[in-house]
């Protein structure tokens, strides 16, 4: 077995949209924590974190999209990964008036924890449509499905941490090999932040899929499929090193 894949959904978002891009990776073990448990904030990282630490025996590549990234940038602070693939995600999620091109108002996350206790429906479908750019739209499924897969808690529990996480003074301790993957027609996480994330963390390297929305596991699967093959083989490589060493 050459590593063990950690596979960090985004908030809302189904096991099922790694599937493809797992059975790329045939030589790796694979772990999908379950994150619709969480119904605390604080409960996202704990339950990444257990995930992590149960493949110790193999080293671990963290892979994250937007909230899964968040996760996954503090496991890999932590010391707890040996690569890490950041898909769509940023350091802070919320920003000031004058940040808006890296994040969202604080006030726009609240008004979206409030309307969906009041229409799940309207705000997973409006959502759903805001991952993909217009030309997206025409290649994904239509199912709204795969981005409503966590009960109303989790939704709401998502979003408290993605307004709450700052990881901005941890990106200097992240060490391991980093590949950052953005789209640069990104509608949820903005490319400029993912391009401050690839500044900050010492190894990291920025590949952007041009033209590509949030939704790059979905619609771009083989380019990032093959951007985190190229990943794993360096990062299996330097773990192997510092073994030896």
């Amino acid at each position: 077995m050459k590593a063990a894949m950690l596979w960090l959904n985004g908030w809302g978002m189904s096991d099922e949209v790694w599937c493809s891009m797992q059975s790329q990776f045939p030589e790796c073990a694979h772990t999908v924590p379950d994150l619709s448990v969480a119904d605390q904030p604080e409960a996202f990282y704990e339950i990444a974190r257990q995930a992590a630490l149960s493949t110790a025996s193999l080293p671990l590549i963290a892979v994250g999209w937007s909230l899964g990234g968040m996760l996954a940038q503090r496991l890999a602070a932590e010391g707890l990964a040996a690569g890490l693939v950041l898909i769509g995600t940023t350091a802070r999620f919320v920003r000031p008036r004058e940040e808006r091109r890296l994040g969202w108002l604080d006030a726009q996350v609240r008004r979206m924890e409030r309307a969906l206790y009041a229409d799940r429906t309207g705000v997973m479908r409006t959502f759903w449509q805001s991952m993909f750019t217009a030309e997206e739209r025409q290649q994904a499924d239509s199912s709204v499905s795969v981005c409503d897969a966590w009960p109303l808690s989790a939704l709401a529990a998502g979003l408290s941490y993605m307004r709450e996480e700052d990881l901005r003074p941890h990106l200097g301790s992240i060490t391991c090999p980093t590949l950052v993957i953005h789209g640069t027609a990104d509608g949820i996480c903005p490319f400029s932040a993912g391009e401050e994330l690839a500044a900050s963390i010492p190894a990291a390297r920025l590949e952007a899929i041009v033209g590509g929305g949030h939704a790059l596991p979905l619609v771009h699967c083989n380019a990032v499929a093959d951007a985190i093959k190229r990943m794993v083989e360096h990062s299996v490589e330097s773990s192997s090193q510092q073994t030896v060493q």
